[in-house]
């Protein structure tokens, strides 16, 4: 199935997840109506496994497949922005409600944190001035240690 994108982004002040993916045409299951919520209250990055186990501990029944998928058209819909942390793990954050803003993600630990890169409106039209290419969005990502990790590794194994 190919989904169109008619807006880059969602109507942050009305749209929830729910809606968007009735108004897309995809149905509202249990499931995903669980995984919507989690996500929209949660805020913040997190993972799949993250996101399982805070819902098993509110004592709601979701399988790990159903979070993978339902992950997985989030990103689709560019409900939710995917990262790739170098670990063998992906994190996500939802695109909802937030404003534009850049990540510093720490390679020792997977630590995401964001922060304000000024404005994106001057970025994406210096860059991307182009008839060839429109822009569906920006994301900026920085790799480095963060501030604990770089104080581990000046620690010498065996000190304290």
């Amino acid at each position: 199935m190919r989904i169109k994108f008619d807006k880059p982004f969602l109507d942050r002040n009305h749209d929830s997840l729910k809606d968007v993916l009735c108004a897309k045409g995809f149905k509202s299951t249990r499931g995903r109506e669980i995984i919507l919520k989690e996500v929209e209250t949660r805020g913040g990055h997190f993972n799949a496994e993250t996101l399982y186990s805070g819902l098993r501990q509110k004592h709601q029944r979701v399988s790990k497949p159903t979070i993978y998928r339902t992950l997985k058209l989030l990103e689709k819909l560019r409900l939710v922005e995917r990262f790739d942390i170098k670990k063998n793990c992906f994190y996500y954050e939802p695109l909802l409600h937030t404003e534009e803003h850049g990540h510093l993600i720490c390679e020792e630990c997977g630590r995401i944190v964001d922060f304000a890169v000024g404005d994106f409106n001057t970025i994406k039209s210096d860059v991307f001035n182009k008839d060839e290419f429109m822009l569906a969005s920006l994301s900026i990502r920085a790799f480095g240690l963060c501030q604990e990790c770089q104080k581990a590794a000046q620690t010498a194994p065996g000190e304290t």
